[in-house]
């Protein structure tokens, strides 16, 4: 800590001095070659400083092997932390006042790199850092030649969706720099449809007492997938205690970024015993003769420097800083010409007792060209995009035995991939390999931990439902237990019952004060209820913050209203006025036609006035029930009867059809002075507004009787015209009361139903679902609805919403009285006809005695012409 603080307050003296540049040294031009000090913070005990130093050195015997007529040459100024990380500032400002480094790498995390990038930009040197965090993008002179780990968020989303896992924990370490990404990483998550994640933070130095308390609060939020995000060491220590507490076990998966996974080669055996199944990301360094060659020329040379160790092998790490070494190599000899390593002038910064730090004046130049380079390395492509080096393929490796097993591949391009080929930046199938859970387990994890260490599964269930048919319960005196029973627990049992894993649950009572099941809700989305039973419904608000299962309840909300079928002139109303009046009038005008044709010959059409007068009407009265008693002679007037009763069948059909439906349904029509019931504390309440009721006539009410009520009263009396309420809160109503001429009026589905509601991600949705599908296909849904809802007397009108009724019209039929009017004028002009025909017959005989047979003749010719028609036509 003094040695932090120490470090700041030089940071703050610094920052009041303006820097000087170098002196002209040309003096130095006759040199065939110039030597540029390069500094190297490392810790030598480590065995990532080893394998960084090692290829370092080989990097710069190969480059400028390769390249012998270059006229600079790096000379390495490694400064040695020997495991002491407070060392770390006393290196930096030893290479920046004593050794005029130009650039300065940094292999290794540290707590002060923020500060050194600090000097760095003030004089203009190169930091190379292999931190795959952006921590301090801020810092021009501060370059990432490691891979930027952000981009790896994307393909463990892209894991998890392969699973359909939802709802993960977060293991990370608890610094700055992994703190400044959490945000990021959550963005990327919410992006990819994992919609929960609970963070778990531990600190560098956590004791083995605090990590399994941390470890006993992840098993109490009963996610079974975890990511852990933090460094090696920290990550083994939680490896280790996790399998004390019997969590590397087939119920759980375990997902390892690349911050742990790209130095797992240099941890002891006894860490991969605790890590069997682990899934992880890690950097993926495409195979290449030139990686191959070197890899065996390292292991020799490390080899004959570390006799008395072990070779565990060659990391990214040691890929990346060979590369980088070659860039910083190249960019140094574009600049060599500026470049002069002697010390220049005093700049008087001597108030600490130190050497003045001088100011680079090829800094801007070598940053630019390092910023330029591009090509082929060990690590394959290397380029520099907004200070980071791009790479951006990761491996997914499967822990098994000492060394991982690969399974895929991700990359930005392609996805999860079984396979890449760089060569023609093609993938394979989406697919991965078989992947080997913890505990040996070839089957995913669920995601969701049921149930832990023998405790029940708890199910809160509300205390406060309006209807006892769908949740009841009784208070045992003896056992001071309650014993939960309705239409909604039947449900919930039975389908549990047909799972095919032995859940043991318990009902926990939940009482709503304000009779809204937000708080409910709220209480199995913060995970105190494993899943909720009872009349809740599914509303996209309520989605965000937990998981329902398929409803097993109708859909949709309608409306019940009171028939009144009390009217004396109820009959009346399926035909309209106007009809009502056509068909009278045509009743009589048939009347008086058949009357008209028949009355000459037929001596029951015959007599006197009042005689005559009734037979009209007896008999257009009666074709109605086809009942008439007169018999008719002329094939005219049966021809018009003939008509006229398909003209009646028609009209009693109508008749008799609309006011079947008027008896079953009265239709109501609601006015702006009616007053509207519904549900308080619900949803309903927002829909009655949509029908433009003003609020003063929209009326609250708890309970059914409560509508019961209100509904006898109606409006002029203080109640309500009609409810408005949810089907399945309707069904009961009318279930209780059958015989108050109650009915559903109109439906719509603008709600979801009712469903079991569980923590987000939670495998239960989708088994219950199932479950719940099944029981409707085996009618068990319906048996139960029989169960509880008792009276289906009032029910027919539910299934679908009921057709609007309406006043039968004369343009309805008005095609119907056109033909039969049609008919009874053609009967009209050919009884006319024949009358005429007659009355020539009689001049006939009248001309034959007057004009003789030779005239007669003639007439008697053009009279049979005529004859014969009109014989046709009768």
């Amino acid at each position: 800590m003094k040695m932090k603080m120490h470090g700041v307050i030089l940071f703050l003296l610094f920052c009041e001095f303006h820097g000087q540049p170098y002196p002209d040294a040309s003096q130095d031009s006759h040199q065939e070659t110039k030597t540029i000090k390069i500094g190297l913070i490392l810790d030598s005990k480590s065995w990532l400083g080893k394998v960084v130093n090692s290829c370092m050195s080989m990097a710069i015997s190969d480059f400028y092997t390769l390249n012998g007529q270059y006229k600079t040459r790096i000379a390495l100024e490694t400064r040695d932390l020997r495991g002491e990380p407070l060392n770390f500032l006393a290196a930096a400002f030893d290479l920046l006042e004593n050794a005029e480094t130009h650039a300065i790498i940094v292999p290794e995390m540290s707590s002060e790199q923020a500060f050194l990038a600090t000097l760095c930009d003030k004089a203009n040197v190169l930091l190379l850092s292999f931190s795959s965090t952006s921590s301090f993008n801020e810092h021009p002179y501060s370059l990432q030649v490691a891979q930027d780990e952000t981009t790896q968020f994307n393909g463990v989303a892209a894991f998890l969706g392969v699973f359909q896992w939802r709802t993960v924990v977060l293991i990370y370490e608890d610094t700055a720099d992994t703190r400044q990404i959490l945000s990021h990483l959550h963005d990327t998550f919410r992006d990819n449809d994992v919609d929960a994640v609970n963070d778990i933070a531990i600190t560098p130095r956590a004791t083995d007492e605090e990590i399994i308390k941390k470890l006993h609060n992840l098993r109490s939020m009963r996610t079974s997938i975890i990511i852990v995000h933090t460094s090696v060491s920290l990550a083994s220590q939680i490896f280790r205690n996790a399998k004390t507490l019997e969590m590397m076990s087939g119920n759980f998966g375990w997902i390892v970024t690349s911050k742990t996974m790209n130095l797992l080669e240099f941890q002891d055996p006894a860490v991969f015993e605790t890590i069997q199944g682990v899934v992880g990301l890690k950097s993926y360094i495409p195979a290449s003769s030139k990686l191959r060659d070197f890899t065996l020329r390292w292991r020799r040379e490390f080899q004959l420097s570390q006799i008395d160790m072990e070779i565990r092998g060659l990391n990214v790490f040691g890929i990346w800083a060979y590369d980088a070494i070659w860039a910083l190599a190249e960019a140094i000899e574009r600049e060599r010409i500026h470049i002069f390593p002697n010390r220049g002038e005093d700049l008087g910064l001597n108030l600490t007792g130190l050497a003045p730090i001088r100011v680079s004046k090829v800094g801007s130049a070598l940053l630019s060209n390092f910023r330029s380079i591009q090509f082929t390395g060990l690590g394959g492509e290397f380029q520099l995009v907004n200070a980071k080096l791009v790479h951006e393929t990761y491996e997914i490796v499967n822990m098994i035995g000492n060394v991982g097993k690969r399974v895929g591949f991700w990359t930005p391009a392609c996805g999860l991939t079984k396979e890449i080929y760089p060569s023609t930046n093609n993938c394979s199938s989406s697919s991965l390999e078989t992947i080997i859970w913890p505990g040996f387990c070839k089957t995913a994890p669920k995601g969701w931990l049921v149930q832990m260490d023998g405790r029940p599964f708890k199910v809160g269930i509300p205390m406060n439902s309006r209807f006892h048919e769908l949740i009841s319960w009784q208070h045992d005196q003896q056992t001071k237990e309650i014993k939960f029973t309705g239409f909604c627990v039947d449900v919930f049992d039975m389908a549990i019952q047909r799972l095919n894993r032995a859940i043991v649950y318990e009902f926990i009572p939940f009482y709503n004060h304000n009779g809204s099941y937000s708080d409910l809700i709220n209480q199995v989305s913060q995970q105190t209820f494993d899943a909720a039973v009872g009349d809740i419904t599914i509303t996209s608000n309520r989605s965000q913050y937990v998981d329902f299962s398929l409803p097993y309840t109708e859909l949709g909300v309608g409306m019940v209203a009171r028939l009144d079928n009390k009217d004396p002139w109820f009959f009346l109303k399926p035909l309209s006025v106007n009809l009502w009046i056509m068909s009278a009038g045509f009743f009589i005008l048939t009347g008086i036609i058949v009357w008209f044709i028949e009355h000459p010959t037929n001596e029951e059409f015959q007599g006197s006035l009042a005689w005559q007068i009734g037979t009209i009407l007896w008999f257009a009265a009666s074709t109605l029930v086809y009942a008439q008693r007169e018999r008719l002679q002329s094939n005219l007037s049966r021809f018009v009867v003939g008509c006229w009763f398909f003209v009646v069948l028609i009209l009693t059909s109508s008749y008799i059809a609309n006011l079947s439906s008027l008896l079953t349904v009265q239709r109501i029509k609601l006015t702006k002075n009616d007053y509207i019931g519904y549900s308080a504390n619900s949803f309903v309440k927002g829909l009655v507004s949509n029908l433009n009721f003003q609020d003063n006539r929209l009326k609250p009410f708890n309970s059914p009787e409560e509508y019961d009520q209100a509904l006898k009263n109606g409006s002029e009396k203080g109640g309500v015209s009609a409810i408005i309420e949810e089907i399945p809160y309707l069904k009961i109503f009318l279930a209780r009361y059958p015989h108050d001429d109650y009915a559903i009026i109109d439906s719509s589905e603008k709600s979801n139903g009712f469903a079991f509601v569980f923590p987000k991600g939670s495998p239960l949705v989708h088994e219950m679902s199932r479950q719940i599908a099944m029981l409707r296909e085996d009618e068990v849904l319906q048996a139960l609805e029989n169960k509880w809802f008792t009276s289906q007397s009032s029910l027919s009108s539910i299934d679908t919403k009921l057709p609007t009724t309406n006043t039968l019209e004369v343009t309805n039929f008005s095609r119907l009285f056109l033909v039969n009017a049609a008919c009874e004028a053609v009967a009209l002009l050919l009884f006319f006809v024949f009358v005429l025909c007659d009355k020539m017959s009689i001049k006939y005989y009248i001309i034959r005695m007057l004009a003789g047979r030779k005239l007669v003749s003639i007439f008697r010719y053009l009279y049979t012409a005529n004859t014969i028609g009109t014989t046709t036509t009768r």
